[in-house]
């Protein structure tokens, strides 16, 4: 199948994720799969959605809303496997739930990748 080049008018018009590059290639991130690496970079995406909407704390901290229904949609994957990544960035310290009851949401807390290297604990999944 021959497919088309990109010109000069098109190359800006598509929304992209970013990830990372210290997940990719940071010793620290290898335990980590790659659809929970790629799930941080929609978390980070959604940070922006959260600044807008003022999903802020009453300690200044920005929380995200994004439910494994949304994660199986927008990643393809099964229940079990969008479960699966995300308690992989909570067991990693890279994600902190909030639980709030009532059939509510929980509130995801995005921390932030980088890490005194002094100080990098280690995981086993």
């Amino acid at each position: 199948m021959d497919r088309r080049y990109y010109y000069k008018n098109e190359a800006g018009q598509f929304a992209f994720i970013r990830i990372p590059k210290a997940m990719m290639t940071e010793e620290i991130f290898s335990p980590l799969s790659i659809q929970a690496k790629i799930l941080y970079g929609l978390l980070l995406d959604r940070m922006s959605e959260a600044r807008k909407n003022k999903w802020i704390d009453d300690d200044n901290r920005v929380y995200v809303l994004y439910q494994i229904s949304e994660i199986m949609e927008d990643m393809n994957l099964s229940k079990q496997k969008a479960v699966k990544a995300l308690s992989e960035l909570v067991e990693i310290g890279l994600v902190e739930k909030k639980q709030r009851g009532l059939g509510m949401p929980s509130l995801l807390y995005i921390k932030s990748f980088a890490t005194d290297s002094a100080e990098v604990p280690k995981w086993n999944f």
